[in-house]
């Protein structure tokens, strides 16, 4: 499954795709879900839910602090969004 991490800023999202991209693995940065946007539009790291610790763990040594993360279900054509953390 996906997930999507929520940082203060887009800027944080892109600068912890960059770190990911330059050890070769690559997530992408998406505009955040209208459901669970809390302050306007912004963007959030996508990434497979295995990489999940160490998306938290490389944010937190570039003291990028993850606000938000959502697991992302399919049902049928509709997606959820589940808070993990």
């Amino acid at each position: 499954m996906d997930c999507i991490a929520l940082y203060d800023s887009g800027n944080y999202a892109y600068r912890i795709c960059r770190v990911f991209e330059q050890k070769g693995i690559v997530f992408q940065v998406i505009s955040t879900p209208c459901r669970i946007a809390k302050a306007g539009c912004g963007y959030c790291l996508l990434f497979p839910e295995q990489y999940l610790n160490q998306v938290i763990n490389a944010s937190t040594a570039l003291g990028l602090q993850v606000k938000e993360v959502y697991r992302i279900e399919y049902n049928k054509d509709r997606k959820k969004y589940t808070r993990i953390i």
